[in-house]
């Protein structure tokens, strides 16, 4: 009987020791997640209003639950309202909503999965504000990715100087039909910033037999994240490979660089590449408008 009641008593403690490392491994994976969250949200944040909020002609609003942008142009790719918090208030939305109205100017509202809770969708509805599109935040440990050598990287060049910002404008402006005039007025008038050594900014264009077809921008929000934004490739050159070599160039690019998260948001049409290269998905972003 002693024999039987100890092994109850070790069956019992090691259920116990079981239970405690599942809930131990369970509280540290959301807590890496939560932390992964605000570095993704911080970037995005200050992507959306870092250029603008220096720029003559342009305004960056925050509020304490979230924050505008007025990139001076009737644009809803560089209008934003970016809502952080999911506490956000009536008179908060209405404010920034009000802005964009009575000036007249396009707009999209961006706002991530955590945020999305019923006192945000109730206040969407009560303006008639829908659903457009979707995008899933992603991040990547640089330390679990190994560089990748591609003789395809000699036609990769960094952007130096007006002219060839203005041809990596032209490729983004392109992928509307007709092309979006906005997108190369946006960086006619940002041109001295983004070209600023200081801020870190380093934009990539990928040239197919001299022609300039894809283009991504590498934005660091501290000395540990970059984030990868305005990933394009013209239509006619898809599915050639190219945005898959931009990408690996950009990741080598970072971690040479010292940086330890590379973040994004993808497209459902691109999930699988970035999954392929170690980015896992921790959220969605929502637009709305």
């Amino acid at each position: 009987m002693k024999v039987e009641k100890m092994e109850g008593i070790q069956s019992t403690w090691a259920l116990y020791f079981l239970i405690f490392n599942f809930s131990k491994e369970h509280t540290l994976a959301r807590s890496g997640n939560t932390i992964m969250l605000k570095i993704i949200s911080d970037n995005f944040q200050q992507h959306a209003t870092k250029i603008p909020a220096f720029c003559d002609g342009m305004k960056a609003f925050d509020l304490k639950h979230l924050l505008f942008v007025d990139s001076g142009l009737s644009c809803d790719t560089f209008n934003i309202i970016y809502i952080h918090r999911s506490d956000v208030t009536k008179e908060e939305l209405v404010e920034a909503l009000n802005y964009f109205r009575l000036n007249k100017l396009d707009y999209c509202i961006w706002v991530n999965q955590e945020s999305l809770c019923s006192n945000v969708e109730s206040l969407f509805k009560s303006f008639n504000i829908e659903e457009k599109a979707s995008e899933v935040g992603m991040a990547l440990d640089l330390k679990d990715y190994q560089s990748i050598s591609d003789e395809k990287y000699e036609n990769i060049k960094s952007v130096k100087d007006s002219k060839t910002l203005a041809t990596y404008a032209n490729i983004i402006a392109k992928n509307w039909t007709p092309a979006d005039q906005n997108i190369l007025s946006y960086y006619e008038k940002t041109v001295n910033y983004y070209l600023d050594p200081d801020n870190g900014i380093q934009l990539l264009i990928y040239y197919h037999d001299g022609q300039p077809v894809s283009c991504v921008e590498l934005f660091p929000s501290d000395s540990k994240t970059v984030g990868f934004y305005g990933f394009a490739t013209l239509e006619k050159y898809r599915g050639m490979g190219i945005g898959t070599t931009l990408l690996t160039f950009a990741l080598n690019m970072a971690k040479d660089l010292g940086f330890k998260n590379a973040i994004l948001q993808g497209t459902k049409d691109g999930l699988n590449i970035y999954m392929k290269f170690g980015f896992k998905d921790y959220t969605t972003y929502y637009e709305f408008a």
